[in-house]
């Protein structure tokens, strides 16, 4: 294997997929958890609005103050199960996020999440780009009656950075051609060991 393979491959990786990664999953910094723990089919928003969830439950919904200063926003979503009594193997709830302000939906998000153990899921609804200052608010529906019902808490995580798309592609492109240089040279080796 020539030595600019292995070089190739793990700048291609730090600047693809691990500077990708970092920008999304560990820059930002957490400002606010809330607790999430009241459930009920029917909730009265401090405007005055009554809302339903006729195929379920929903959590109280969360008011939330954004601006574009905390821009990229990430709503991080804990569910900490506990362990189930259930024989099955495993268990799958339904979730519906929705943040909306004013009469407008910002964002609707379906989750399917399924349950094997007791043990937290995280998931991440974002990043948002909050364009003015307005309070938001943000429902959480779950579908049916879940045989398991989850500690939850949200985050809300601020100054997500944006991955700078040059340095993204360029990792990449280094992995294309470390790749190529790869199999180019493989190819080589088994036709000279064919031609002997």
């Amino acid at each position: 294997m020539r030595p600019a393979i292995p070089l190739l491959l793990i700048v291609g990786i730090l600047l693809g997929p691990v500077y990708y990664a970092y920008c999304l999953l560990f820059s930002g910094e957490t400002t606010q958890t809330i607790e999430m723990t009241e459930r009920a089919s029917r909730w009265v928003t401090r405007d005055g609005t009554i809302l339903r969830f006729a195929n379920g439950q929903a959590y109280k919904p969360l008011a939330l103050a954004l601006s574009p200063d905390m821009n990229r926003v990430v709503l991080r979503l804990n569910f900490t199960f506990p362990q189930s009594s259930s024989a099955r193997s495993a268990i799958e709830i339904q979730y519906q996020a929705t943040l909306v302000q004013l009469d407008h939906t910002v964002l609707e998000r379906p989750m399917v999440l399924r349950v094997v153990r007791a043990g937290t899921q995280t998931r991440d609804i974002g990043p948002l780009e909050i364009p003015y200052p307005a309070e938001y608010l943000f429902l959480l529906e779950e579908a049916g009656e879940p045989e398991l019902v989850p500690a939850l808490s949200l985050e809300l995580i601020e100054h997500i950075e944006t991955p700078v798309r040059s340095i993204v592609w360029t990792g990449l492109g280094l992995l294309m051609i470390a790749a190529f240089i790869a199999l180019r040279d493989t190819v080589r080796a088994v036709r000279s060991r064919r031609s002997r």
